[in-house]
């Protein structure tokens, strides 16, 4: 596992990681958060080329914006939960439709119940 953080993490945090066998790599940091460009030159530094994030809607919104996507993955189920569900991207700040990243449908596949369908950036 690696795990990437910014200078100011909890010394106590990152010797309970490396304590199990994590590696730890230190960014840097903008507004409180990693930069997210930091963050993948160094992992391509540990020749790490693709990551798929799972970090939430925040994150996916953050990696979008800084054009830092090529593929979207996502799963649809036959459920309804309305506006209670969290949201899988999160706000992008658009103001116009024409400013939205586009991406073309690559693939569909049905599993199980649900639909996994991936998407690549045009």
């Amino acid at each position: 596992m690696i795990l990437c953080h910014g200078a100011n993490a909890d010394a106590s945090l990152r010797r309970a990681w490396e304590a199990r066998g994590a590696t730890l790599i230190t960014c840097e940091t903008r507004d409180g958060q990693v930069d997210l460009i930091d963050v993948l030159e160094r992992l391509a530094d540990h020749g790490i080329n693709s990551v798929l994030c799972e970090g939430g809607g925040t994150l996916a919104a953050s990696l979008i914006e800084a054009d830092l996507v090529d593929r979207l993955v996502g799963f649809d189920a036959g459920l309804s939960i309305g506006a209670e569900g969290l949201p899988s991207i999160g706000a992008l700040g658009l103001g116009d439709l024409k400013k939205a990243p586009r991406y073309a449908l690559r693939k569909v596949q049905r599993v199980g119940d649900d639909i996994w369908h991936e998407w690549e950036r045009r």
